[in-house]
């Protein structure tokens, strides 16, 4: 098996991600005077990144992850909730961030039960 993704690549690329789109939703949020405008989709991109992190997933991992990622970022689990009433971008991002790192434990264990459908 490959080795899982790159930690110094991933982890970097996820933080300048989440403080960029903080600061870009931020102002969004305030130019069109929304709390989460529909056009910022700076947060569905980290969310998926964090799902998708350090997991060698295949083609159907990937689609797997994107249904997790949306279920946990409808359904938004405890702290999800909360966080999104949070000021500006940083409510905007952390809630997506939240349902990121829930979907990527499930992915996980998916990965762990059936590694031949998950895993590339």
């Amino acid at each position: 098996m490959r080795r899982a993704g790159w930690a110094g690549v991933e982890f970097p690329l996820i933080v300048t991600l989440y403080v960029v789109g903080i600061w870009a939703a931020s102002r969004v949020a305030h130019d069109i005077g929304k709390t989460d405008p529909g056009v910022v989709v700076i947060d569905e991109v980290v969310g998926m990144l964090v799902t998708l992190a350090l997991l060698p997933v295949s083609p159907f991992g990937v689609l797997v992850g994107f249904l997790l990622f949306r279920l946990f970022d409808i359904v938004k689990p405890f702290p999800a909730t909360q966080s999104e009433h949070l000021p500006g971008g940083l409510g905007i991002m952390t809630d997506d961030v939240i349902a990121g790192v829930y979907a990527h434990l499930a992915l996980r264990g998916l990965a762990w039960l059936w590694p031949a459908w998950i895993l590339s």
